[in-house]
């Protein structure tokens, strides 16, 4: 019998890479979908309308589903909302929570102490408690940022203007994955649960720096050089007014985390679960055509 596979946050940037990669692993997947939502999801996939205020209604949904994958936004989405979720597949006896990581080390003390990621942390440590009290394991999927939305909208590497910010020379190495590996390496947790319980998974598409990452575009621009702490610097001052601006200071955070030393952004080769999975590196080839 196929594990069966509850997806919290179907749509989105990641969403649907995730969806297509359980579906294409033989897994019975049920997208939770809001009420209200007119959202469509692959018709191999069920689809349970639920309502994330209530934990009953999430319980129901999730009675029978061996594994919870969240990519419910962190941060967008109410810290209230993804304890709820943990807490609802306690209630319905679920044996593995996946919870929404897929990005920078948050088990990294210096990752971890960033603002941004304080939802993440929460998250960790509500999850850490209810193994103790109910049994239910969790593994953490550490990404490293999206390689081919991160190129696409310019987060790892701004094309746009006449001049390309390189942080602290833009020589410095961090691991990256594709929206589809993240879906894969979420697929290897679920064929290897005993393998993944309780533990912090790592998986990469590929170490690149922002200088190959420049090289690879094909593109001759000026460059500058930023030193990577005013990133948090800047993001602090836009915490510090009255209204703070999330759009502003969140990505800022990440980027810190990406581009700084000493936050966990290139992760210990021996810690990749890439060969237990099945991911390849990708090419460079292929890191050209995410410019296009």
């Amino acid at each position: 019998m196929p594990a069966k596979v509850a997806l919290a946050g179907g749509s989105g940037n990641l969403g649907p890479a995730v969806l297509n990669q359980l579906l294409d692993a033989g897994f019975d997947v049920t997208v939770l979908s809001r009420q209200s939502s007119d959202k469509t999801f692959d018709p191999r996939a069920q689809v349970a309308k639920v309502d994330y205020e209530s934990l009953d209604s999430l319980k129901n949904a999730l009675t029978g589903q061996d594994v919870v994958v969240s990519t419910l936004g962190v941060g967008a989405v109410p810290r209230d909302t993804h304890l709820r979720l943990i807490d609802a597949a306690v209630a319905a006896g679920v044996k593995r929570y996946i919870p929404s990581e897929y990005g920078c080390d948050t088990t990294n003390p210096q990752t971890a102490k960033l603002p941004v990621f304080a939802d993440k942390v929460a998250v960790q440590e509500h999850l850490k408690k209810a193994n103790k009290e109910s049994g239910l394991s969790y593994s953490l999927l550490i990404t490293g940022p999206f390689l081919d939305w991160g190129l696409k909208v310019g987060f790892l590497l701004n094309l746009s203007g006449p001049v390309v910010t390189l942080y602290d020379g833009g020589e410095r190495k961090f691991n990256v994955t594709t929206l589809a590996d993240v879906g894969r390496g979420i697929a290897g947790i679920i064929n290897n649960l005993p393998e993944t319980e309780n533990k912090t998974v790592y998986v990469s598409s590929t170490s690149v720096s922002q200088k190959q990452l420049l090289a690879l575009s094909g593109k001759s621009l000026e460059t500058k050089t930023v030193p990577a702490i005013d990133l948090e610097k800047d993001a602090f001052a836009e915490l510090s007014k009255p209204a703070p601006n999330p759009g502003v200071f969140a990505p800022l955070f990440i980027q810190r985390a990406i581009f700084g030393e000493g936050f966990g952004s290139q992760f210990d080769s021996g810690k990749l679960f890439n060969e237990s999975f099945g991911l390849k590196t990708v090419s460079d080839d292929q890191i050209r055509g995410f410019f296009n």
